[in-house]
């Protein structure tokens, strides 16, 4: 059985998001037995002193991995167009620290590198129902079978509806620090939260929509198909990847 490991080199609350996205698509695939693991990002990141540092720590902790017959897998947020620019311009910006492993002959066919084109959010979006039934599902009538509920809900379907996109790449920030997927995501979970209670306060709807922390768990409620899939040609590569691996 391989052991395939899912390393975000900028938040480990994403590489447990992508941990569960990877073991639905490892599923909706037919993989068969495959374990997929997470490393701790930044723990590794911290261990570095140097720019120099942490390219040895990251290709020590590789090694460490491939020796023991494992896969790696690097996932990062490439942002827009110009972000991603100005990061390949920096010469130790996670993007080209990962390339200059993954250029390491040594590590041919063991290590790859799945960009989330342009957040991790983008592959949240894929499936705005999963969505809605993260936040609905909390409510006793929404418990149980919460997508079937939710789409008999004319008001609530119809939300979903709307900010359901056909392809979670185009919501992309236009300038650098503009609004991208995680502002649409909050944005979506705002309208979720006034759907399941109007009378919601501005302040609670700030406290319980979505952020970053909660990705793991909202990623729980999200259903891989070939419908879905197709909304997102960045995750459909992380399939592409787990299927070599297999």
């Amino acid at each position: 059985m391989p052991t395939i490991r899912i390393w975000a080199l900028e938040s480990d609350n994403d590489a447990k998001a992508v941990r569960c996205l990877a073991n639905k698509l490892v599923t909706y695939l037919q993989l068969g037995h495959v374990s997929i693991q997470t490393v701790e990002g930044h723990r590794f990141m911290r261990n570095g002193r140097t720019p120099g540092s942490v390219d040895d720590t990251l290709k020590k902790a590789v090694q460490n991995f491939v020796s023991q017959g494992e896969y790696v897998i690097f996932v990062i947020d490439t942002d827009s167009p110009m972000s991603l620019h100005q990061r390949r311009q920096e010469p130790n910006s996670h993007i080209n620290r990962i390339e200059r492993i993954i250029s390491d002959s040594n590590f041919n066919g063991r290590v790859f590198f799945t960009p989330a084109v342009h957040e991790l959010e983008a592959w949240l979006l894929i499936d705005c129902l999963g969505v809605a039934c993260y936040f609905a599902s909390k409510r006793s009538q929404y418990k149980d079978n919460c997508r079937s509920k939710v789409l008999v809900n004319k008001s609530f379907a119809g939300l979903v509806k709307r900010y359901q996109k056909g392809n979670t790449e185009h919501i992309v920030e236009t300038v650098p620090g503009g609004d991208g997927p995680k502002e649409y995501l909050e944005e979506f979970s705002e309208r979720v939260l006034l759907e399941l209670n109007p009378n919601m306060s501005q302040r609670n709807i700030r406290d319980k929509r979505y952020h970053e922390k909660i990705a793991p768990e909202v990623a729980e409620h999200i259903v891989i198909d070939g419908q879905i899939l197709r909304r997102n040609n960045s995750l459909r590569e992380l399939g592409n990847i787990l299927a070599q691996l297999k």
